[in-house]
């Protein structure tokens, strides 16, 4: 009913609905506890990270590099663009599943794995925490599909969660 209504509201839900899927599909028991809940209650919403400003729509060119560390995260540095939803007040908190390389990864799209990198990074009794290094860059400016906030996104050294197997 929403997108029947207005399409570019309707992308936060969808995004997040999207989010979602991945992680309960995808994602350990500790991802799923740790962000699940919020997600499907609407109290954090979700956005998916693909796209980089130097390769388009070829994702075996991106450079988006993900540096394990010692406690089971990741430490996530890059840039993205065209992320839809990715930078707006409507949450408490914003769930970006993001795409990254491992330093060790093979080469082209085989070498990509999925990453949850939130906005803010929950406490331990699940309340939003500090920020986590995840800036709006800029705002996209488009023809079309105004109500939704699509943006330039930038991680520095960004605490990550691996979704699924490496690469």
């Amino acid at each position: 009913m929403i997108s029947a209504s207005n399409v570019s509201f309707g992308l936060y839900p969808g995004l997040t609905h999207g989010g979602t899927t991945a992680i309960q599909a995808h994602g350990s028991a500790d991802i799923q506890e740790r962000f699940l809940p919020k997600m499907v209650s609407g109290e954090w919403s979700g956005t998916m990270c693909l796209t980089e400003p130097h390769c388009g729509t070829d994702l075996g060119m991106l450079r988006t590099k993900a540096v394990p560390q010692d406690n089971g995260s990741f430490k996530i540095t890059g840039n993205k663009i065209f992320i839809t939803a990715g930078e707006h007040d409507l949450t408490d908190n914003i769930i970006h599943l993001v795409l990254a390389r491992l330093p060790d990864a093979p080469k082209g799209v085989k070498g990509i794995s999925l990453f949850v990198v939130p906005k803010y990074l929950p406490k331990p009794d699940g309340s939003v925490g500090p920020p986590n290094g995840v800036l709006c860059t800029g705002i996209e400016h488009k023809m079309g599909l105004k109500a939704s906030a699509t943006c330039q996104t930038s991680f520095d050294d960004s605490t990550a969660w691996i979704v699924g197997e490496p690469n």
